[in-house]
């Protein structure tokens, strides 16, 4: 595979990969107008930016196709290589099989807004045959290579921003006039703080989560040792700047936190300017979720191609293709598995998305620690700064907020006789891959038997 990728690209990459914007941030504010902007700040410092600046190392100092699972296999051995390697996997199973279902969403709202939805709405069939047609072109442009994903995650991005540029402009005036009132109230009436935090934090982690995805295509950047940790420098603030901006002046238009649901925006745009920008929001939601399926088949593909490459999955997945040089196999295996699982949303599933995210970027924290205190004089072109305080700061922090969130979780939820549930679902989910491993060393001793 050809190491082409520029810095641009990288950067729109990164950005859906991690983002798409704030299509899907919109919960969060349902926590309450205050304690939402909160979470959205203070959130990335304690999550998003340890996680970047893990991936800049890594990736700068083990510059190889697959990633984290090169670096936890490297540090702790195959059997943590492929908990990582699974565990990430399955949850890009729930997040690129969501973004088809999505742009249907959205397709749906466009055709509401212009008054010619099919008759009877749109059932499960059309909406899954909408998210398909979404699916098959982005799945080719795939095949060709990371550089044609990266120049159309460049124009997308282009189109998901300008709606909320427009927004920023039309509604700054109004938020300058009285900022405080913007703010308040911190929650909504009758729910505590710990209520607003529950209901937000995942959400808002869930839409900082994503930073070493891209470090499995590292041999398809151009000078990935430089260029990796620029990009992540350069995509933290652009992510986060686009998530607090539109929210703070969405509160001008909406101050009730109990409106601020999916789908959202299109009022919004309609409040500030008319119809015109509520429309503008629809096709930016229409771009945002095939920006986010382009970027997570490009990333996620990538972890069967290495995974065969190392006898844990069928040798075709790490077949590449005579033209295009791409993991056509795991592409197209990967695109099938997305589009069976579009038939359901999985919103029931976001904090066991997180939770499997959580167990993978541990690995990946435990590998950064070992590479330092058994490989200290590796040469790092970027290397986290504060020496071991600021490594243990780092790798302390992301994984105190997962478990800080999950007992928030599980003690909210358990007045909903949801709490063991939460737990259930999740210990069930991290379970599959050790089963997994040991049934395929079971099978890998009967075959040299």
């Amino acid at each position: 595979m050809n190491r082409r990728l520029s810095l641009p690209l990288l950067i729109a990459t990164i950005f859906f990969a991690v983002s798409g914007g704030p299509y899907g941030l919109e919960p969060v504010m349902s926590s309450g107008i205050g304690l939402g902007l909160i979470l959205i700040v203070v959130t990335p410092i304690f999550w998003a930016v340890p996680a970047a600046m893990m991936t800049a190392e890594l990736t700068a100092a083990i510059p190889k196709e697959g990633g984290y699972y090169e670096w936890v296999k490297q540090a702790m051995g195959p059997f943590a290589g492929f908990l990582c390697a699974t565990w990430s996997w399955m949850y890009s199973w729930v997040d690129a099989a969501i973004y088809p279902v999505l742009f249907a969403e959205y397709v749906e709202s466009l055709f509401k807004l212009t008054g010619v939805e099919p008759p009877g709405g749109m059932n499960i069939w059309l909406k899954w045959g909408i998210g398909l047609a979404a699916i098959l072109p982005f799945t080719y442009l795939n095949l060709k290579g990371a550089v044609p994903v990266g120049k159309s995650a460049r124009l997308m991005a282009m189109g998901v921003l300008l709606p909320f540029a427009i927004l920023i402009a039309i509604g700054l005036p109004k938020w300058l006039h009285n900022p405080a009132l913007f703010v308040t109230p911190l929650v909504p009436s009758g729910t505590s703080v710990g209520q607003g935090f529950s209901a937000g934090l995942f959400v808002v982690m869930w839409n900082y989560l994503g930073w070493d995805n891209v470090s499995t295509i590292a041999e398809e950047v151009d000078n990935p040792k430089s260029l990796f940790p620029r990009a992540l420098a350069w995509s933290m603030p652009i992510i986060t700047l686009a998530y607090l901006l539109p929210a703070m002046i969405g509160a001008v238009y909406l101050r009730d936190p109990a409106v601020w649901e999916e789908g959202v925006w299109t009022e919004i745009g309609r409040r500030a300017a008319g119809p015109w920008l509520g429309y503008l929001f629809v096709f930016g939601g229409i771009l945002s979720s095939l920006g986010m399926f382009s970027a997570m088949l490009l990333t996620a593909s990538r972890l069967p191609f290495v995974m065969a490459r190392d006898r844990y999955l069928p040798a075709a997945f790490a077949r590449l293709h005579p033209k295009f040089n791409t993991p056509y196999v795991a592409i197209l295996a990967s695109a099938a598995v997305y589009s069976i699982l579009s038939f359901s949303t999985f919103k029931d599933l976001a904090i066991v998305d997180v939770v499997l995210y959580s167990a993978a970027l541990a690995l990946e924290f435990a590998a950064l620690i070992v590479f330092r205190i058994r490989e200290p004089h590796r040469p790092r072109p970027y290397r986290i700064p504060g020496g071991y305080v600021g490594l243990a700061l780092v790798s302390i922090l992301p994984m105190a907020v997962v478990v800080f969130g999950m007992v928030n979780q599980v003690q909210e939820s358990a007045g909903e006789g949801k709490g063991a549930q939460v737990v259930q679902w999740s210990l069930a989910a991290l379970l599959i891959a050790p089963i997994g491993y040991g049934i395929r060393h079971l099978i890998s001793r009967r075959e040299s038997a």
